[in-house]
């Protein structure tokens, strides 16, 4: 990476909700693989004192938790009353135990009621990297944001089933053939290529960098930042390193 792309120029800040420009009126979908439910429960929790909805235009795990109201059928998603705190709306799916998407009418209909929409857009099944689908991700027309999750757990590791969700297309994005190890370049590629994490974006385009807990992740972070910073100068509006989980114990995001 050039010199130039690391400089004293970074903001820093406990609040990823005001790097993400977060406001009311916001309707963020987050796409990505690497801490996507994390990310929106900080989201949701830095906005807690404003009406915040949560719903999946995939899938996801209710949110149970005293401090979320769960609604997980159409007609009480539908039914319920916005009040100030956490919501998260959906249709349970018992046999699998996940809240599945609302109706796009439903919820873009929901969505001029609340203040803050955080729609989790994507699935990875947990792994670290992705290629994506025709349909893939889900972003909802009217949304205003679509955030990028992406962590660095697989630096190093080989491009098999066992860290890639959807491998013919994630080798396709990157230029990798199974078994190859995935590099920086790959995951650059990834997040970046016309087809890759933000080819159905909508609204403002961000991209943050997970799962950042240490001196050699946050210098891998920020070198592949940086690159991105030089030769997508346009794609993004901020460029985002930290960990999510790490916001408890005392640490902060960085942006370029």
């Amino acid at each position: 990476m050039r010199e130039d792309c690391v400089n004293n120029d970074y903001i820093k800040t406990g609040s990823i909700s005001a790097l993400l420009d977060i406001s009311t009126g916001s309707i963020v979908s987050v796409v990505g693989c690497g801490g996507k439910t994390s990310l929106i429960k900080l989201i949701a929790d830095e906005n807690k004192s404003k009406k915040v909805l949560i719903s999946p235009a995939t899938k996801i795990f209710p949110m149970c938790s005293d401090r979320v109201m769960l609604c997980d059928t159409l007609e009480s998603s539908i039914e319920h009353i916005p009040q100030a705190g956490i919501q998260c709306l959906g249709v349970l799916n018992t046999r699998n135990g996940k809240l599945e998407a609302l109706p796009k009418y439903a919820l873009a209909a929901l969505a001029t009621l609340y203040d803050v929409v955080l729609i989790e857009a994507d699935g990875s099944r947990g792994l670290p990297c992705k290629g994506w689908l025709k349909n893939e991700p889900v972003v909802p027309f009217f949304s205003t944001h679509t955030v990028g999750v992406v962590s660095l757990c697989a630096l190093g590791k080989q491009a098999t089933k066992e860290f890639v969700h959807h491998l013919p297309e994630f080798l396709s994005l990157t230029g990798l053939n199974e078994g190859d190890i995935i590099t920086e370049q790959a995951i650059e590629n990834m997040i970046c290529a016309p087809f890759g994490m933000f080819k159905n974006s909508v609204g403002k385009n961000f991209l943050v960098v997970n799962k950042v807990e240490d001196e050699y992740t946050e210098k891998c972070a920020l070198n592949l930042l940086g690159n991105i910073k030089i030769k997508y100068p346009k794609l993004f509006c901020k460029l985002i390193s930290g960990s999510v989980h790490g916001i408890k114990t005392g640490g902060r995001f960085i942006c370029l």
